[in-house]
């Protein structure tokens, strides 16, 4: 079944993120069938309007073909390109140039977000974010999952901020990267890349720790110190 509570997709999106994850994971190559409509429809759960939706949404992107007929069914179109995120590669669905540029944007909004989050964050906020700060010692290891992870916590510290413009802004960009992300992997060698993540942890607990504690300037020193090797 498709799940996207925790994302904020519609529900084409999310199908299309499980057809490009199925993609990635399956490894396969540009002509190589993924599987009939019905059978990815039936497999996720979702209403035919929905799949079809997906289908178009997947097509204007360039990540399938889509054949009727005997033997028709949804063909992988191309490689999905790679986009560098710090010392991780994002493989994604859609072209890396557009996703880059959506990084660009969301590093150069993180700084304020995380300040507005140390000036601005409730006792509720407080809730999520220690949350989401605890649960990325448990994923550390697993790249993709960590990645996700860390984006789930910079989501809950971006809306804390009470500029709408800002916060919205913000979460399309991850949102947009998000979705086109279908699988992380390390850009080094992997002794240097688990240092790397190790260190990434930290960073990203002792934001959450001065948010929570409303330490505006430790939270613009973090804030600075995370631009230099965004996640």
């Amino acid at each position: 079944m498709v799940d996207v509570a925790l994302t904020g997709m519609t529900r084409a999106e999310a199908v299309g993120r499980h057809v490009r994850r199925v993609i990635a994971e399956r490894g396969l190559r540009p002509g190589a069938l993924i599987g009939t409509k019905t059978s990815i429809r039936e497999s996720v759960g979702v209403a035919k309007a929905t799949m079809n939706e997906a289908v178009r949404l997947l097509e204007s992107q360039g990540v399938v073909v889509a054949r009727p007929g005997p033997g028709g069914g949804l063909f992988v179109a191309r490689h999905d390109p790679v986009v560098k995120l710090g010392q991780s590669l994002l493989t994604v669905g859609g072209a890396p140039v557009t996703v880059a540029d959506a990084v660009v944007v969301r590093e150069l909004l993180e700084p304020r977000i995380i300040v507005d989050a140390a000036r601005c964050r409730t006792q509720d906020d407080i809730a999520v974010i220690t949350s989401r700060s605890a649960a990325l010692a448990e994923v550390v290891d697993d790249p993709d999952a960590f990645v996700h992870a860390v984006w789930e916590l910079h989501r809950a510290l971006a809306r804390t901020s009470p500029n709408r413009i800002l916060r919205e802004t913000y979460l399309s960009m991850l949102q947009f990267i998000d979705a086109e992300t279908v699988g992380v992997s390390s850009a080094e060698e992997e002794a240097g890349h688990r240092r790397y993540k190790r260190g990434r942890l930290r960073l990203h607990q002792h934001i959450a720790e001065a948010v929570v504690a409303g330490d505006v300037s430790r939270a613009a020193d973090l804030a600075r110190e995370h631009s230099l090797t965004e996640e």
